[in-house]
């Protein structure tokens, strides 16, 4: 073999497979028609979930945002006045709840998706004591708002000093913490009581639910402390008082009926014996 044989040969060794003389990088090698489809597939379905996520997102934002418009509007309007702090404070927080539940939960947590478009349905097998229990608390939420409102604009009962909401908000995000905690670990937190048998009702045990059988009621009575605490109005203890009085009936039945009719419950209730309140009851 010759030097200038020899010389050449040696270049060509160097050179990668299916390399370019050039750069010296491999030249992209074509993947196989079905992975190529099935990389196709998945992009797909994550820019399918993409949409649907920010959809989601969008509308319960404007529901949100709408829904405290019309709280903000019967307050002040009820209070005849808008220079109300209390007020402006609790729909700050309410606000700022929603961003952080909208934007930084939800994502984390898909979930959420699917479980508000089951809170959505209507079923057949919920329970009648539960409509009556649900339009009591839904009147004891208005009536706190309105004594609030009519006490801080017109009656002027015994208002609380501004240094009370300072505890209130904190009521306030440990009510909303525990709710978003209920929500991400129980795929069954619906907004009615009944046994889901087309999504397999299942017994959660794990997050807030290794404390507290009901850890959602007990975020929904500290609400009803933090609120009128925010305000800074004592009339509205009344209202909130009524709303306590309902969540506590509520988490009577509803643990009766799960202990009657879901599979494992009775179990739980004995490894977990605290409904709502740890060391209380």
């Amino acid at each position: 073999m010759s030097h200038r044989t020899l010389r050449r040969a040696r270049q060509f060794s160097t050179l990668p497979v299916g390399g370019s003389r050039e750069t010296g990088c491999p030249t992209p090698m074509p993947a196989p028609a079905s992975d190529a489809n099935e990389c196709t597939a998945r992009e797909a379905i994550s820019l399918e979930h993409s949409r649907k996520l920010n959809k989601f997102i969008l509308e319960k934002g404007m529901k949100s945002t709408g829904a405290l418009a019309l709280l903000g509007y019967f307050l002040f309007t009820l209070a005849g006045k808008v220079n109300i702090l209390g007020f402006w404070i609790y729909i700050a927080i309410a606000i700022v709840h929603q961003v952080i539940s909208l934007l930084i939960i939800v994502p984390k947590y898909p979930e959420y998706v699917a479980l508000d478009n089951a809170r959505k349905a209507r079923h057949t097998n919920e329970k009648g004591w539960d409509k009556i229990v649900l339009w009591a608390l839904a009147g004891s939420t208005f009536l706190m708002y309105g004594l609030a409102a009519l006490d801080l604009g017109h009656l002027h009962v015994d208002e609380l000093s501004l240094w009370f909401a300072i505890p209130g908000v904190v009521l306030y995000i440990i009510s909303s913490t525990l709710n978003q905690w209920a929500m991400v670990h129980n795929p069954h937190f619906e907004r009615v009581v009944r046994i889901q048998h087309e999504r397999e009702h299942r017994v959660v045990k794990t997050g807030p639910y290794s404390y507290v059988r009901h850890p959602g009621y007990l975020g929904s009575m500290l609400f009803y402390v933090a609120f009128p605490l925010i305000s800074g109005s004592v009339l509205a203890l009344c209202g909130g008082t009524l709303g306590i009085m309902g969540i506590l009936v509520r988490t009577s039945l509803e643990d009766r009926t799960l202990r009657e009719e879901l599979v494992g419950y009775a179990e739980y209730a004995q490894e977990v014996r605290y409904r709502v309140m740890p060391y209380v009851w």
